[in-house]
């Protein structure tokens, strides 16, 4: 490690991974840090020992919520634990910069925002130690760090959104972040066999732009938000207190297919409790977690702007359609309702849009007189039933002028 580190970090014996979890280990850790960057750029800090310790236990809450259960997760899972404790310093906020009378000095990041920058350097040097240890990594410095501009940006977006921090981490660490939903972290893909692809038929309409007399569009909650990485991360969590690990053909499943997996592999019926614990598990991961994406929201913003009718359908064996319509729309201005089937009754000369990547509800929109929009998985396989397949909302057709 090239950025100024505390002894304690470059000791070989210490294994940072688990030691890091213990507050006296982690206090320490922290206070020789700030010495050291104190000493290397000149600037006094005081630190807020009580403020430090509400950091490290907010930060070890959402290490043991977010911890996945795969041994293929694990070393992203050290990318993304990193910025969680990044985060949780500095809403936290345990170190003050005494400058005294002396005017700022931007010329360098540790002068521009010295607490935030000994905060970067602490979770840069935690990161680079473990992943030394556990996984033979020998990490190097990013340009970014030197980057003043990045800094800038860094200091204002995390004022506003502290989550962001996340992202910024990894911008430092020189990895390609997540900046739209910096506090998910999403299990890795599952290898599926080889699947068709699946073309247009030369009778298929193909919607350049949407029909003009369009009068309702539906979107799964899936399409327009981050539920379906929040649904992996809650059956992760629940499967993980009965000794198993989540697989892909479970996310998109009733909840009655993880209990007979469970049932499977144990040999006995699976406890009762298990409802429950996903109920809860989901209801806090929502709560906490759940964002329509920013381009969902420019798109519903443009359609409802034309006065085109919203609704978000919701599978309401996962999640109750009240929770999700309280957290994404408390005025109700978009609509909800539950959707194991589209809503049958067609307004008579009146368009109407289902849009999804799941084929079997496009199939029973197709039935009830919609007309489909697919939306591609992320290997670009298109969803079966769809009229026309997008790879993102980015793609949506425009509304006719």
């Amino acid at each position: 490690m090239t950025l100024p580190a505390p002894e304690l970090l470059l000791t070989p014996n210490t294994q940072v991974r688990r030691a890091v979890r213990r507050l006296r280990w982690f206090r320490r850790a922290f206070l020789e840090q700030v010495a050291v960057i104190s000493e290397d750029c000149g600037i006094p800090f005081d630190v807020d020992t009580i403020r430090l310790a509400d950091a490290f236990l907010e930060w070890s809450a959402a290490f043991e919520r977010k911890k996945p259960t795969s041994r293929a997760d694990k070393r992203r899972y050290v990318d993304h634990v990193s910025g969680l404790m990044l985060e949780q310093l500095l809403r936290k906020a345990p170190l003050s910069a005494r400058c005294g009378d002396k005017a700022p000095n931007d010329a360098t990041p540790a002068q521009f925002w010295p607490e935030g920058y000994a905060c970067v350097v602490f979770c840069l040097n935690v990161r680079a130690a473990v992943l030394a240890q556990d996984f033979g990594e020998q990490v190097e410095d990013a340009p970014q760090m030197e980057s003043l501009r990045d800094w800038m940006s860094f200091r204002e977006n995390v004022a506003e959104t502290p989550e962001n921090a996340i992202s910024f981490l990894q911008h430092f660490a020189g990895l390609k972040p997540d900046w739209q939903f910096p506090s998910l972290f999403q299990p890795s893909p599952r290898q599926s066999p080889p699947q068709l692809t699946l073309v247009h038929a030369p009778n298929q309409p193909v919607l350049q732009t949407l029909p003009a007399d369009l009068s309702l569009v539906v979107f799964d909650l899936n399409a327009v938000s981050n539920s379906r990485a929040l649904v992996a991360q809650a059956l992760a969590h629940v499967l993980g207190r009965y000794g198993y690990a989540l697989s892909d053909e479970l996310i998109d499943q009733p909840l009655a297919a993880a209990m007979t997996f469970v049932a499977l592999r144990s040999g006995k019926l699976c406890p009762g409790s298990f409802t429950e614990y996903f109920r809860n598990a989901m209801s806090e991961i929502f709560a906490a977690q759940l964002q329509l994406s920013p381009l969902a929201q420019g798109v519903l913003a443009e359609l409802s702007s034309k006065g085109v009718k919203l609704r978000i359908a919701v599978d309401d064996s996962k999640i109750s359609v009240s929770e999700v319509a309280n957290l994404l729309s408390p005025d109700g201005h978009i609509g909800f309702y539950e959707a194991p089937e589209p809503e049958g009754r067609i307004a008579s000369g009146k368009a109407r849009l289902w849009v999804s990547a799941d084929a079997p509800r496009l199939q029973s929109a197709r039935k009830n007189g919609f007309q489909t929009l697919g939306i591609a998985d992320q290997d670009g396989r298109k969803p079966e039933y769809s009229d026309q397949t997008i790879l993102s909302l980015t793609e949506f057709p425009e509304l006719p002028r």
